[in-house]
């Protein structure tokens, strides 16, 4: 494994967003370097909180700690990127390497000279960026495909007499069918539990609503904020959908459609495709049917890892349909240029929509 790489999958582990394969491909690496295994152990611990001094000497810390930076830190790389005209992605690795290597040292600090010891369950957190999405694997076996900006949480013991996830985001599962082993998705204003089957979650915080579309088999919701009270189980291509109310009753933001609080609805599959709208983003495709570009502008900062801004909220209400499968953020504006005619500057990440 070359040093950049190692930097990628280190600072990656200590912010939460290793997904499962790369987790495996830095196992694999850690097994046949003893010598980093621990201090990437004692890092681990660090962020759990349940470091505490267990036979390292202060020595034995600094040089292995040194010892790690110095694969990540070469002189070559530093002079190369002393230079004015470096990549940027050379540029992103050593502030990466940096903050990996000050992390580190915090750990060994801490192990050193704090007595703290806290009793915490650790979680796993399957996470992706805005404009990026994952298919990860569950222990258990059921495949998750992560929508951009989505976080999957779930604690060390999953498959160990439950199998519970918390999911903030949006995401496909295919669960295994294990009768004795119901799986339950977590979300902030539901739980879906199911035995083995195919669902769609989309649970974003931001978002006016919540929902759940069944695509086979069954599951069984229970709200959260409606006294635990369980919902009908849930048929094939049936959307649940859960409007975002806050504790002091409110709407999480101002309602675009006349949905009640709670609806149940079907889906159907889109012409010439067996996929239901719900689903289409596992296929790289962008839906809209008309939704108002107040909607579409978040969805568009997720998928493209940008910032959508605009210069007239009169244009929010504005709306658009149309399919878009592997298309650049350019050709998707061009798009709503001409049927929305409005127009549009790009500055570096961020889009500005102007009248």
């Amino acid at each position: 494994m070359n040093k950049e790489r190692l930097t990628e999958l280190l600072a990656k582990k200590a912010s939460g967003m290793l997904t499962l394969p790369e987790a495996r491909e830095l196992a694999e690496y850690l097994e046949n370097n003893p010598d980093d295994q621990q201090l990437i152990t004692l890092l681990d611990d660090f962020f759990k909180g349940s470091l505490y001094f267990d036979g390292y000497t202060e020595p034995m810390l600094n040089e292995r700690v040194a010892r790690l930076n110095q694969k990540i830190f070469k002189d070559d790389q530093l002079q190369r990127l002393s230079q004015k005209k470096r990549p940027l992605r050379k540029m992103t690795v050593a502030l990466s390497a940096a903050a990996i290597f000050i992390l580190l040292a915090g750990a060994a600090w801490y192990v050193l000279f704090s007595d703290k010891k806290k009793a915490s369950v650790p979680k796993n957190v399957l996470a992706t960026r805005p404009g990026s999405k994952s298919t990860v694997e569950l222990p258990d076996g059921t495949k998750v495909l992560l929508n951009a900006d989505t976080r999957l949480f779930y604690d060390q013991s999953f498959g160990n007499g439950t199998r519970e996830v918390t999911l903030e985001g949006e995401a496909y599962f295919d669960v295994v069918k294990d009768a004795a082993h119901p799986f339950i998705v977590h979300t902030a204003l539901m739980n879906i539990k199911v035995l083995g089957t195919v669902f769609n979650v989309r649970a974003y915080a931001s978002e006016e609503d919540m929902q759940t579309t069944l695509l086979r088999g069954s599951v069984e919701v229970t709200l959260k904020k409606k006294g635990d009270r369980k919902i009908l189980v849930l048929k094939p291509n049936e959307k649940l959908v859960v409007r975002n109310i806050t504790e002091g009753g409110q709407l999480k933001k101002p309602a675009g459609n006349s949905l009640p609080d709670i609806a149940i609805m079907t889906v159907k599959a889109m012409e010439n495709d067996s996929t239901v709208k719900e689903a289409q983003w596992t296929k790289n495709r962008l839906v809209f049917d008309q939704s108002r570009l107040e909607d579409v502008l978040p969805e568009l900062e997720r998928w493209y890892g940008v910032t959508m801004q605009t210069s007239d909220s009169s244009l929010l209400s504005r709306k658009i349909s149309g399919i878009y499968e592997n298309e650049s953020l350019t050709e998707v504006l061009e798009s709503f240029k001409l049927v929305l005619g409005f127009n549009y500057k790009i500055s570096g990440n961020t889009v500005t929509i102007l009248k």
